[in-house]
């Protein structure tokens, strides 16, 4: 399955970038995947010291020129997921983000972290933008009321593809439900998706990519199980979207313990679900990369270093773990056709964020300096199995 020309945007302000096998922004079809920008300079020397307003303002600022230079605005935005090292900044980010969109806001997943590129990196903001003809459609339900409040729609969308925001238990005042409880909250979050795909125009069957963010990594079997056995109880595996489980520190308000978020393409189906026998969870109703029959954009679950019986693969070995993600990258979507030169955008999870340079350097096996995947590393706390050192999170275009 052939694809059509990416367009890759490296400008000089991202200097540092031109020498790593990624892009600061790929151009895929309608879609302008931005990578996770921060307060830096052209050689990714950080600025605005201790100032998280002014590293936000300044991330944006880096959004807005990149989506400028592929011929669309800050209104093309449709979705954005920020990283912050301290969670009671979100709040801070959040008063940039209003003085930044006006209205028709994108959807919004603001989570913890800790780590980027550098330690005095305090924000991480990665974008999508839709450039292509079409009118936006944002939508927040009544049940998603408390993100009226916040420069974020429930769900956002344009042409084929609908962003949700990064649904937590809440009731629609904003107050936690069922704090610190896993399985309640899951339940809870799984009905607020529903109601902010329904509210976009879509619904479950038109997800192709699901992620779900824990502040346990312990919470993640709940999470998984609440989906798997509650949610699409009864899917074929072949008609499984993927799902992605990441444990972060934290979320915007305290006591929520899962995020979740969902990427649906309108593109006419069914769903068509890969998966390897090398992935534990390949017989459970989670894809390894999935995407609409008729659709460009494939969602890649988290690729991980274990074997199909959950034994790790080099443990302790991060250049090593990270080949062998890739390589399950690579399989997954050879069986959709496609390949990793359809890989528009990556957000790498690493246990311990100096280990993005290792990964980068896997990376130079297989796309040239400046003109990879939009790819955003970041710092989490846990992943499913101990002794994971990384999970890969991929978007393809095809």
């Amino acid at each position: 399955m052939p694809s059509d020309k990416k367009t890759y945007f490296t400008p000089k302000s991202h200097r540092w970038s031109s020498k790593l096998p990624a892009s600061a922004a790929v151009r895929a079809g309608d879609l302008l995947f931005i990578s996770g920008q921060v307060s830096a300079d052209a050689n990714l020397k950080p600025s605005a010291l201790g100032d998280v307003k002014a590293q936000a303002r300044n991330a944006f600022a880096k959004i807005k020129a990149l989506v400028t230079e592929a011929g669309g605005s800050m209104a093309d935005i449709v979705d954005i997921m920020s990283f912050h090292q301290d969670v009671r900044s979100m709040d801070t980010v959040f008063d940039v983000g209003r003085q930044v969109f006006k209205k028709d806001f994108p959807a919004w997943t603001a989570l913890g972290m800790h780590g980027s590129y550098h330690p005095e990196f305090l924000v991480s903001i990665r974008a999508i933008a839709h450039l292509g003809p079409g009118k936006k459609k944002c939508a927040t339900p009544k049940s998603l009321a408390w993100m009226n409040k916040l420069p974020m729609s429930a769900a956002c969308a344009k042409g084929d593809y609908l962003f949700t925001s990064g649904i937590v238990s809440a009731d629609a005042a904003g107050n936690t439900v069922s704090p610190g409880e896993h399985y309640a909250q899951a339940r809870i979050c799984y009905d607020r998706l529903r109601d902010a795909l329904k509210a976009g125009g879509a619904g479950l069957d038109d997800v192709v990519d699901m992620i779900c963010f824990n502040q346990d990594a312990r919470g993640m079997d709940d999470a998984v199980n609440c989906w798997c056995n509650e949610v699409v109880e009864g899917l074929p595996v072949n008609r499984a979207t993927s799902y992605t489980c990441i444990a972060m520190t934290g979320f915007h308000k305290i006591g929520m313990v899962g995020v979740y978020r969902a990427i649906a393409d309108f593109s006419p189906g069914p769903r068509v679900a890969t998966n390897l026998p090398s992935v534990h969870w390949h017989k459970e109703r989670i894809a390894g990369a999935a995407k609409q029959k008729e659709g460009r954009l494939i969602g890649i679950s988290g690729q991980v270093a274990s074997d199909g019986a959950r034994n790790i693969v080099a443990r302790g070995d991060p250049t090593a773990q990270a080949r062998y993600c890739f390589s399950q990258i690579r399989g997954v979507l050879e069986k959709h056709g496609a390949s990793l030169d359809d890989v528009v955008e990556i957000t790498s999870f690493h246990k311990d964020p100096r280990a993005w340079r290792q990964v980068m350097q896997v990376g130079e096996e297989i796309w040239r300096k400046g003109r990879g995947p939009a790819w955003t590393p970041i710092g989490c706390t846990g992943l499913y199995l101990e002794g994971y050192q990384h999970e890969i999170y991929a978007l393809a275009m095809v």
